[in-house]
């Protein structure tokens, strides 16, 4: 649907305004896919976020600044989200030997079973964008890439 129509508005000034209200609407629309996909199994967007970020470099660790760079949302508490997932069972929180300021944090067995759980169930979020073609989706994100710059 049109964004004209999903807002009810006539027109924009400007291809970009119109360019940015898409973007704004269509984030709040993959928010609405994403955040029940993974409350319904019992983890956060960031959280899974985190847990593949360690899942990646397993069995090595990774430190706190290094979460936060890799971070799909740079602006989450890594602290928060790293204390969550200790109270889960899902990682692990060490204070580096060599350094003591620097905090390493390693995913269990149970963290890297609950990212199993997730990919099987996958497949199914995804399938909500396959309105668009392969060929589309590479479009999209090559163009969502250039946008960045």
């Amino acid at each position: 649907m049109r964004i004209e129509d999903e807002l009810h508005q006539k027109d924009f000034k400007d291809d970009y305004r119109r360019l940015l209200a898409n973007l704004l609407f269509t984030n709040n629309w993959v928010n609405q896919q994403v955040m029940p996909f993974f409350k319904d199994l019992d983890l956060t967007l960031q959280q899974h976020n985190v847990l593949a970020i360690l899942r990646g470099q397993h069995p090595q660790p990774v430190c706190f600044g290094e979460i936060q760079e890799r971070m799909v949302d740079r602006n989450s508490n890594v602290t928060r989200l790293v204390d969550k997932l200790i109270e889960k069972g899902y990682v692990t929180r060490i204070t580096c030997p060599n350094n003591r300021r620097m905090i390493e944090v390693r995913i269990t067995e149970k963290g890297v079973e609950k990212l199993q759980q997730v990919d099987a169930t996958f497949p199914a979020l995804l399938e909500r964008l396959h309105n668009l073609s392969q060929q589309e989706a590479v479009q999209v994100s090559q163009l969502l890439d250039k946008l960045r710059g």
